[in-house]
């Protein structure tokens, strides 16, 4: 029986943009959350999901490296944005998604094309195997 995985940035994607609608805190409010990078024009706060990678353990076992880019206005918002969305992909799953698991971060830092404030994290993500 052949296997393939999700798409782990769409999946993640998907997922965190419904955690972080659910959200009341003000540093959350009106978040978009993309695949794509930020451009002039997007509005913060914004959140950009990256995949450094997919793996295959076995047939059934996938997993991908994926990394979380949350801009914000200030070092702070975007620090306490990224801590949120860490701790609810962590006790999170879906149908493409089994779970998480912590790899680091978040971290602060400035992007380094603009200079705006910057935090990210890595996780694990434990993927879902569909028949074909």
């Amino acid at each position: 029986m052949a296997v393939v995985f999700p798409d782990p940035r769409r999946a993640v994607r998907d997922l965190l943009k419904g955690l972080l609608a659910a959200r009341s805190e003000p540093y959350a409010l009106g978040v978009t959350v993309s695949t794509k990078a930020p451009t002039s024009s997007s509005s913060l706060p914004f959140v950009q999901v990256k995949s450094d990678g997919r793996f295959r353990d076995s047939r059934l076992n996938g997993r991908a490296t994926v990394r979380v880019l949350v801009y914000h206005r200030d070092e702070g918002l975007g620090e306490d944005l990224a801590a949120l969305a860490e701790a609810l992909l962590l006790e999170s799953s879906s149908p493409q998604v089994r779970g998480f698991s912590p790899i680091s971060g978040p971290l602060p830092t400035e992007d380094p094309d603009t200079g705006a404030p910057l935090s990210f994290f890595t996780i694990t993500a434990r993927l879902t195997p569909a028949n074909l």
